[in-house]
């Protein structure tokens, strides 16, 4: 029998118990849906550094344990900033129908939660993901205890952007969630959706979400997400998305929060005339920890993808990117572009960047950059010999260099939202 590590086999000897008290745990389709999962997860266990995708970063402080939190449970509910009148929340891995105002949704629109899903016995809406060989994915199938389902329908548009908050609070006696996502949107539809990952810094707890997208013909997802996690947590995020002929999908990240934090994102361009759009940026500190892992398969001609990510490290923080465009045979005029950019605020910090470009077909035109530096010397002194102190000389070269992915934001208030949240961030500089 494998040797697994320590947290993988509390969660296999746990199962039995844990599953009880899971949404859809009398569903057999449920049921045989999550011993897959779990057998799965018992052949592959977290992955080492010896996993080729997963050589930069470390997961053995995640592997070996995490302790439950002893401390009062806050009361007060963090209030959302970000302003819109749909919003969606999640307390501790629970959908709150208190902290969430869904009644001013279009028609057309479904926004519901998975534990109510499972427990209805709808669970083929998760579809099957039997031959997936993540491990974190598996183990949320075995473990999934809630999340949104997201349904639109045919031509159907959202104005106002929908808020999906997921909060860890202090105090719960739980240090995990497995929160499983699912959106669907029809033909012609769009809709733009912000999602928050956060919690109360010096709670240890386990985030492990999986996102699963599907865009019919013509649709567009502005899909945005915030990660402000605990800094003594872990972020292990899935996001898979496919798209149909005509549709659009922007996705950017913004990457604050979390001791250990890696963002997964597979784009599947299934349809000609399909664009994906992938951006984000990461500000870290301390001895934080930010992986982005892309891979985006051209798999039909006539497409497109582009990709966009900065990094500002300091202390002695880690930053991680992987891109992989992948071009099948006969998919032919396709544009793919990558770039990745980093700074380094220390001298402690540091930033590991594998570009790739996977091409089978002859007429593609593609590109990848990445390039990692220090804030430039000569710029510094120029600001400053015009009367304008080190500290915010620093500031302004730093806003400068992050203004032009922020700009890759298509949606106004979710791009100053985000501007403020960097600014914040920043003043610590």
């Amino acid at each position: 029998m494998k040797n697994l590590t320590p947290l993988a086999q509390t969660y296999l000897d746990r199962f039995d118990t844990a599953r009880e008290s899971l949404p859809g745990h009398d569903n057999p389709a449920v049921v045989a849906l999550r011993e897959s999962g779990l057998a799965r997860f018992a052949s592959l266990d977290f992955p080492g550094r010896k996993v080729e995708e997963w050589r930069f970063t470390n997961l053995s402080p995640l592997t070996k344990g995490i302790e439950t939190t002893e401390a009062p449970a806050n009361a007060a509910l963090p209030a959302a900033e970000f302003e819109t009148p749909h919003i969606m929340t999640f307390v501790n891995g629970h959908f709150s129908a208190n902290e969430s105002r869904l009644d001013k949704l279009p028609d057309g629109v479904k926004l519901s939660s998975v534990a109510a899903e499972l427990d209805a016995g709808n669970s083929a809406l998760l579809g099957s993901d039997a031959e997936d060989k993540r491990a974190v994915v598996a183990l949320n199938t075995a473990f999934m205890e809630d999340g949104f389902v997201l349904m639109v329908e045919d031509g159907v548009s959202v104005t106002e952007p929908i808020l999906i908050r997921f909060l860890s609070l202090l105090g719960t006696g739980t240090n995990a969630h497995h929160m499983r996502n699912v959106i669907r949107l029809g033909q012609n539809s769009a809709i733009t959706l912000v999602e928050e990952h956060a919690g109360i810094d010096g709670h240890a707890y386990f985030a492990n979400p999986m996102t699963n997208i599907t865009l019919a013909a013509d649709a567009k997802l502005n899909h945005y997400k915030y990660q402000a996690e605990s800094n003594t947590a872990f972020h292990l995020a899935n996001t898979d998305t496919e798209l149909a002929a005509g549709a659009v999908y922007e996705n950017f990240a913004l990457t604050t929060g979390a001791r250990l934090a890696r963002n997964e994102l597979e784009s599947r361009i299934t349809g000609s005339g399909a664009v994906s759009i992938l951006n984000g940026a990461y500000l870290i500190r301390g001895q934080q920890h930010a992986d982005t892992t892309t891979i985006t398969r051209h798999l039909v001609p006539e497409n497109e993808s582009r990709q966009v990510y900065k990094g500002i490290l300091d202390g002695e923080a880690q930053g991680v990117f992987q891109g992989k465009i992948q071009i099948v045979p006969d998919a032919q005029q396709v544009n793919g572009d990558q770039l990745s950019r980093s700074l380094l605020l220390s001298d402690r910090a540091s930033v590991s960047v594998k570009p790739e470009l996977e091409i089978h077909a002859d007429d593609v035109k593609c590109s990848h950059g990445a390039s990692s530096g220090e804030l430039d010397e000569d710029a510094l002194f120029y600001l400053q010999s015009r009367g304008i102190d080190e500290k915010s000389a620093r500031k302004m070269l730093i806003d400068a260099f992050l203004a032009d992915v922020l700009e890759e934001i298509s949606n106004d208030g979710v791009r100053e939202y985000f501007a403020k949240v960097t600014a914040r961030w920043m003043d610590k500089v």
